[in-house]
């Protein structure tokens, strides 16, 4: 993993003193935001659900952590894993987070 993904990644994190569940309105109200401008230029979207996801990928948690950070079943992780990486073409989960990375999705 590149050094510099994992600086960026770092400077993301939540604070210990905020919940997933809060964390993750925040990134929906940037979603949000973004969106409203209209401007897509890499054409790619992710759901808010996705973007948490990928950014959870990104800390290193596996399909069972997230799963419990976000009360969810990891089958669910699982599926939208694979709509994480048909939707940005990749076939890792690091070449997921640096893709959404890249394309300012998260």
């Amino acid at each position: 993993m590149d050094s510099s993904l994992g600086l960026a990644l770092t400077a993301k994190s939540p604070p210990a003193s905020l919940s997933v569940a809060s964390y993750e309105s925040g990134i929906a109200l940037a979603n949000n935001a973004k969106d409203s401008d209209g401007m897509q230029h890499s054409g790619v979207r992710l759901s808010a659900r996705e973007r948490t996801i990928v950014l959870l990928m990104g800390h290193g948690l596996s399909n069972k952590r997230i799963a419990r950070q976000l009360s969810i079943a990891p089958e669910t992780v699982k599926s939208h894993a694979k709509s994480i990486f048909w939707k940005l073409t990749v076939q890792t989960r690091a070449h997921a987070v640096y893709r959404a990375s890249e394309l300012g999705l998260i």
